[in-house]
């Protein structure tokens, strides 16, 4: 019976799925900067104690409730760190420098936004910093996360995260540094 499945809403246009990425990430994000996180970690942190339960009680505070939604776009503030180029070419086994280490650093604030369909899975592995992560999350491990956004299609979800790290890179203010592996 072609025609009768239901089948998963789709955005209309880049813009329609713009629109949604920017009406809730740029503020939830900038709040969350403007709060600096104190000297000892809270309860929030990717940073210490990372086990795969509590990184999914973090994930189900940014859950709308809907269970047919399974891809997400999240963003993590990292810690930012001095790394010379030789550390991460051997860290990360490469031939040649990378332009982001030095871009990165010399911004003060650091933020990676990633896409995935297991998202505290995702986040374990980034926290874990043990090479399961985006290389990335392997040079300046994640401190905290600052937003998921759930989406009902793969291609959506992969599209908000491009759109997610031009909004940010727009929205947030000098000395913030966003990656985006896409």
């Amino acid at each position: 019976m072609f025609g009768h499945s239901k089948s998963k809403p789709r955005y209309r246009s880049d813009k329609e799925l713009a629109r949604r990425v920017h009406d809730i990430v740029p503020e939830r994000v900038n709040t969350a900067l403007q709060d600096q996180p104190s000297s000892d970690c809270s309860d929030s942190c990717l940073c210490h104690d990372v086990t795969r339960k509590r990184v999914a009680k973090l994930v189900k505070g940014f859950s709308d409730g809907s269970t047919d939604r399974t891809n997400a776009v999240y963003v993590l503030e990292c810690q930012w760190k001095t790394v010379s180029q030789k550390v991460v070419r051997e860290e990360l086994r490469l031939q040649n420098n990378v332009s982001w280490i030095d871009e990165a650093q010399s911004n003060k604030r650091l933020l990676y936004v990633g896409v995935s369909t297991a998202v505290p899975s995702r986040l374990w592995k980034h926290a874990l910093g043990r090479g399961d992560g985006a290389n990335f999350t392997q040079m300046f491990p994640p401190t905290r996360l600052l937003s998921i956004q759930w989406f009902n299609r793969e291609s959506d979800a992969y599209r908000a995260e491009e759109l997610t790290a031009e909004i940010l890179r727009e929205e947030t203010h000098d000395g913030v540094y966003v990656s985006q592996p896409g």
